[in-house]
């Protein structure tokens, strides 16, 4: 199996990894950018190619996408390639799997932090109509989907997915407790991929993370952490102590790494290895620090020349 932490640039604030599972299945977690590169050409669609080994017009599906939280650096190079997406694209998404609340609603009357959740919306819809997917009277594709398998509220409680010999624990959806808060709305995962575990905490925050600091140790430990929120001390100290881990991702970009105090990842890494540091290493695989990123983001091509170099697994 092969998982990546793809960025085609060091300074977009964003997030998206990708699994391929040992049968060639795609498994996408999230899928964002914002910020410098939220107006740029779509890249995803090329790096998925390349991951998948298909050239430009060859059929691909994507088994699965998760979308962690209601953030664009989240969902938005998602959109982004929904912008593009016609019947000779040539890929389609078997099941995509998110919890966002009901926003404004009596179970959870607080707005949308976001404002780019309608692009989301709009997007998925798109999608739905190119592939003639029927939706009912009155309301979106986004509704169809919304908790439709991931729907468990509270933290001690969670589903289990196989995808094709991948097991994914889901530890946490969104909590009323949260206030809207959306980094605490994100979901946190941890797949069990061949003899390694890896905890995906996207971006939950404080209000989360003392949640998620009542759950039992056995069942968070991880060899392979995404570090919360960029590694903008959104969990706090006792989870990375808790969770272990050999291994650490940060979807991070350059100006946020290089600057430890206003975005507070000087404690985070403080908190893992007892001081803080600036250089990637085995142990720590920094988005904004890759050796080389592709030339031309939507070219295949280039993205295959650079795509070992974003391996994780």
């Amino acid at each position: 199996m092969e998982l990546y932490q793809l960025a085609p640039e060091p300074v977009s604030l964003m997030q998206c990894y990708v699994l391929k599972t040992a049968h060639n299945k795609l498994i996408v977690i999230d899928g964002g950018i914002d910020g410098y590169g939220k107006d740029a050409p779509a890249y995803l669609t090329a790096a998925l190619r390349a991951i998948a080994g298909v050239e430009k017009g060859e059929y691909f599906e994507v088994e699965a996408w998760f979308f962690s939280h209601s953030h664009g650096d989240h969902f938005g190079e998602f959109c982004k390639m929904m912008q593009d997406y016609t019947e000779e694209s040539n890929y389609k998404v078997n099941h995509f799997y998110f919890d966002f609340p009901p926003y404004e609603t009596e179970a959870y009357p607080y707005p949308v932090e976001t404002k780019m959740l309608p692009w989301l919306i709009e997007s998925l819809d798109h999608y739905a109509k190119v592939n003639g997917i029927s939706i009912p009277e009155g309301k979106t594709y986004y509704d169809v989907l919304n908790g439709a398998v991931i729907n468990q509220q509270a933290i001690d409680e969670g589903l289990t997915l196989n995808i094709d010999g991948v097991k994914i624990d889901v530890h946490k959806t969104w909590n009323i407790e949260d206030k809207g808060a959306a980094n605490n709305e994100s979901i946190v995962m941890r797949f069990h991929v061949g003899d390694k575990t890896i905890l995906f905490l996207n971006d939950l925050g404080t209000e989360g993370s003392m949640r998620y600091e009542q759950m039992p140790i056995a069942n968070v430990k991880s060899d392979i952490i995404q570090t919360a929120h960029h590694g903008q001390a959104g969990v706090r100290e006792p989870v990375y102590r808790m969770v272990g881990g050999s291994v650490f991702l940060w979807p991070t970009p350059d100006w946020v790494w290089r600057d430890p105090v206003n975005f507070r990842i000087g404690e985070t890494r403080t908190w893992i290895e007892g001081e803080d540091f600036y250089d990637k290493s085995e142990r720590h695989i920094v988005a904004c620090k890759y050796d080389a990123y592709p030339q031309d983001p939507t070219s295949i091509a280039c993205w295959k020349e650079v795509k070992d170099g974003m391996r994780v697994l």
